[in-house]
């Protein structure tokens, strides 16, 4: 059995059997007529007045615990994401942004470092194992129960936080809890506190056929189904409120259970010109099981920002694919040892003054020894 495949089996199981007691396989994702001001109270931002049973929440002491302990924290993840945006401005203008789709792999909730890196872009497509979920109805949990939601809303944003990612295998349980469920309560705070407003959370099936066909009772059907969910979104400073979408899909997306969804990654690559994103993303693509997403990003995207653990650089330079690296190459630990790159290593001995990276980015940012990998193909 593959490296890859014995760990990434233990994590898979846990994850499916948190996700079965949590999301039970005929729930969906409901529309929540109040999202913006959902993600603001998740999110520590007092909202305008008006429903009592929300003013008295956010007039308690554990929601102002809850608030002051986000602000603080926040104002530490401010100057990182500032870093990235000058990045972006520098090394990564494109006249063609606000036509653009982000295709984001492996991503779970991260919203913080799409939109910083790709704030222009129209449209986001993400996938990962994390079920969307839906928002916790707020107004409707008694005081012990609300205190409990907000200790979990803070539990699930400590890694991204402090690391800027998310592990996987603490995200099987910090996003199952009985008042956080999914990726979808932790999209909302980061694009609340982000600037944004949420227009509307609604479930999304890109393959009703296949989803009817697998809720027969005797046919073969996925051990994960997909699930996914829309969420439209502007920025609150925007005068014109032109609004974006991000598309949130749950599956397994290896070659084997993508076989259940054959037009899957035809799917989330319709949108052109596209982009793709991939960070922290366990040395997935470095495995043949994972070769249908690795060649849908190399044909249907045009450029790619990632860290060491996307696209081998191999596969990129077979394609023609050119290529600036930032940052310092740091060979992966021991437990992720497939994931080493002799030749990445070499381009970034033998690439002379690699310009510096200023922003944690990728396994080894807490350490300051951050990579980055900038691709682009020609259309």
């Amino acid at each position: 059995m593959a490296p890859l495949l014995r760990l990434l089996l233990p994590l898979a199981a846990a994850a499916l059997l948190a996700d079965a007691a949590a999301n039970p396989p005929d729930s969906r994702p409901a529309l929540t007529l109040n999202a913006n001001v959902a993600a603001q109270v998740l999110a520590g931002i007092e909202p305008a007045p008006g429903d009592a049973r929300i003013d008295r929440l956010v007039a308690s002491p554990h929601w102002r615990a809850h608030r002051d302990w986000v602000q603080s924290r926040w104002a530490k993840v401010k100057p990182r994401l500032a870093a990235m945006t000058r990045w972006r401005e520098a090394s990564l203008p494109l006249a063609d942004a606000k036509q653009r789709t982000l295709i984001y792999p492996f991503s779970g909730p991260d919203f913080l470092n799409a939109s910083a890196l790709f704030a222009e872009h129209a449209h986001y497509v993400f996938f990962s194992l994390e079920r969307p979920g839906r928002l916790p109805d707020i107004a409707a949990l008694s005081e012990p129960q609300q205190v409990r939601m907000l200790e979990d809303i803070r539990a699930a944003l400590q890694d991204i936080f402090e690391r800027n990612y998310f592990i996987t295998d603490y995200m099987t349980k910090q996003l199952t809890t009985p008042y956080v469920s999914g990726t979808v309560p932790v999209i909302a705070v980061m694009m609340a506190l982000t600037g944004h407003r949420i227009d509307s959370i609604e479930p999304v099936d890109p393959f009703p056929s296949l989803t009817q066909e697998y809720a027969r009772p005797q046919a073969q059907r996925p051990a994960k189904p997909l699930r996914g969910v829309q969420i439209r979104f502007a920025p609150i400073d925007e005068a014109a409120g032109r609004i974006r979408t991000l598309e949130y899909y749950s599956l397994d997306a290896t070659d084997r259970a993508l076989r259940f969804y054959p037009a899957f990654t035809e799917h989330v690559s319709r949108r052109q010109p596209a982009t793709a994103l991939l960070k922290s993303a366990s040395y997935l693509l470095h495995d043949d099981q994972f070769s249908r997403v690795r060649e849908m990003l190399i044909a249907r995207t045009d450029v790619v920002v990632q860290d060491d653990t996307g696209i081998p650089l191999r596969h990129l330079t077979a394609a023609g694919w050119d290529v600036r690296l930032f940052g310092v190459y740091t060979p992966p630990i021991k437990a992720l040892a497939w994931g080493v790159q002799p030749d990445l290593k070499v381009a970034f001995e033998t690439a002379g003054a690699v310009p510096p990276l200023d922003f944690p980015f990728g396994y080894h940012g807490k350490d300051g020894r951050s990579m980055l990998l900038l691709a682009r193909r020609e259309r």
